[in-house]
């Protein structure tokens, strides 16, 4: 059942149930809260088929040894297996009370290492509670109610609606103790029998899969995506993705977690901050300069993705190949038509050349070839990473001449142009640069398979220095900042969490792409337009308007990147409508 449809059930449950004198918060499909008598709170479980009572202990007590106090408060039954089961506050793990109060009460909230419970605010009524139960609920023992009162200065442990009590954090009950948090406050930090964590507490109309693996752990293909949102269900004793409850606390492996959002003190995020502050001095030490006269001796080496018998990836009756090229030579044209700047390709389409298409719908050619010497043409599929590793050859071999012929080395930038295969959950422009930590080794290629073409004989074998692959990652990232922040400007979609990242995550690989693994050429990216396999993307591919925009974003980019503003232009491309 889609979250909204959990919801808007969850709500008739509340109506439903409440109108019977039965006060319940239906938390999802098989766990909700009951209250009796206004003030005695119990999460009722629904046993799943063939679960034991020391599962059942073990999934909402976090151990099996409540077992039997479990069973003590379900009389007369024999099996929990489609059974509501009853499971006081008291023998709830930390997790589970912090759940189950922090939905029965909403408004209730941290201040500092206190909590701030509002009286009788409940999602479901409560009556005729006092100081006592609040200290029983947050606490864990009604006789600190005294505490309580002295605390707040009240002279009575009698409450009325509203009242805002506050807990003390030397009484707070282990389930809302302050824990550290990361530095957007977004996930808090603990520890359990599996080692330590990331917790995050899943919002009302989020989704596991976009809401913490995408955002925390850099994955987004599906297959990685779901693979990882199994494992972080079981972590965190998740019986179906489809059907959290909010507030529930999803917990992160910290080895799965992006640096950024590790503790301030672990190695992996001050290795990462060191990097980026490493980044950043030596764009403060040599920065890009200013160009002037609409791009003036910029080289833009703009390369196509796929081609051949390659197509690349392919979604909603749109494939990448045809698409991403026919983005490419827009923007060539308007680079050429209304600019200073000089552009070389490293894939033409032998039968049409770099022609804008005049409609949206494409027709598969599979005659792009790289344009080294000979030209190569993948034939068959198992050829298309021959063609990869000849595009970083000639993107060196046109690095080299412009070098000769004088154009200074930030004046020539590269472009990959690509569609990706992403999440479905996931939209927008998505962008690699070279990270220096993955650019270490040596590149070439000695079979006579490559060593046919002038740019592999010219110079087979490439590694950069550390000064080399820190430069190119910082002026790198310039270009992507500067692309994405023309897009955003633009209204076109960017991939809403880490739209630029330095390597490929994939499964237990990590690579970059050898077209700016291996190009020499400082200033390179890898541009995934969009992702193919969101629908809303597909169809923004699939427009040539669209795809005008999407040149048009591209060619302002490198006017950020440049420092210049882009010429007016009247008839600049709108919204398809």
């Amino acid at each position: 059942m889609p979250r909204s449809a959990c919801a808007i059930a969850a709500v008739l449950a509340v109506l439903l149930l409440g109108s019977a004198g039965t006060e319940m918060l239906q938390l999802s499909s098989d766990l909700r809260v009951h209250v009796r008598h206004g003030r005695d709170v119990e999460l009722e479980v629904l046993g799943r088929q063939g679960e034991t009572f020391d599962e059942i202990a073990q999934r909402v007590a976090g151990s099996a040894t409540e077992s039997a106090a479990v069973r003590a408060w379900n009389p007369g039954v024999a099996s929990p297996a489609g059974v509501w089961i009853r499971v006081p506050l008291a023998l709830l793990s930390p997790e589970m009370r912090a759940l189950v109060l922090r939905s029965l009460f909403p408004a209730d909230r941290p201040d500092g290492s206190d909590w701030i419970h509002v009286a009788r605010s409940g999602a479901v009524p409560t009556y005729g509670a006092g100081l006592w139960q609040v200290a029983e609920w947050f606490t864990g023992r009604g006789d600190n109610f005294r505490r309580l009162q002295q605390a707040n200065r009240l002279a009575s442990p009698e409450l009325s609606a509203g009242r805002e009590i506050r807990i003390p954090a030397a009484l707070l009950h282990p389930a809302f103790r302050t824990h550290p948090r990361s530095d957007d406050g977004s996930l808090e930090f603990g520890s359990d029998a599996a080692g330590p964590y990331a917790g995050y507490r899943l919002q009302p109309g989020e989704a596991l899969y976009s809401a913490v693996v995408v955002r925390f752990t850099g994955r987004n293909s599906s297959e990685d995506v779901t693979r990882l949102a199994e494992e972080l269900s079981a972590r965190s004793g998740i019986r179906d993705v489809r059907d959290i409850p909010a507030g529930f606390l999803i917990k992160i492996p910290l080895d799965v977690l992006e640096a950024e959002y590790l503790p301030g003190e672990h190695p992996r995020r001050r290795e990462a901050e060191a990097a980026a502050a490493e980044l950043a001095r030596e764009l403060a030490r040599d920065p890009v300069q200013r160009t002037r006269g609409g791009l003036e001796g910029v080289l833009v080496v703009l390369d196509p993705g796929h081609g051949g018998r390659d197509l690349g990836t392919m979604s909603h009756g749109i494939w990448e190949h045809d698409y991403v090229y026919d983005v490419t030579c827009r923007l060539k044209q308007r680079l050429e038509r209304e600019t200073a700047a000089t552009v070389v390709l490293t894939l033409e389409d032998q039968e049409t050349g770099c022609t804008p298409s005049t409609g949206d719908n494409l027709l598969a050619n599979h005659q792009g070839s790289v344009l080294t010497t000979p030209p190569f043409l993948a034939r068959v599929e198992g050829e298309a990473r021959i063609g990869v590793n000849l595009r970083w050859y000639l993107a060196n071999s046109i690095y080299r001449r412009a070098m000769k012929n004088g154009v200074a080395p930030d004046r020539v930038v590269f472009l990959s142009i690509h569609a990706d295969s992403r999440h479905p959950s996931l939209r927008g422009t998505m962008v690699y640069v070279p990270g220096a930590a993955y650019r270490t080794g040596r590149y070439r290629h000695t079979s006579k398979t490559y060593s046919r073409y002038r740019e592999v004989r010219e110079q087979n074998e490439i590694r950069f220095s550390y000064k080399d692959r820190i430069r190119s990652e910082a002026v790198s990232r310039k270009l992507a900042d500067s692309i994405l922040t023309s897009f955003r400007g633009a209204g076109l979609p960017v991939q809403k969490h880490q739209p630029v990242r330095d390597r490929v995550i994939r499964g237990k690989r990590i690579w970059l792409p050898a077209v700016i693994r291996a190009n020499a050429i400082p200033s390179k990216v890898l541009i995934e337009l969009v992702n193919l396999s969101n629908s809303e993307d597909a169809r923004l591919l699939g427009s040539a308007a669209e795809r005008d925009r999407l040149a048009d974003g591209l060619m302002l980019g490198l006017f950020h990147y440049f420092g210049e503003r882009p010429p007016a232009r009247p008839d600049a491309p709108q919204a398809a409508r």
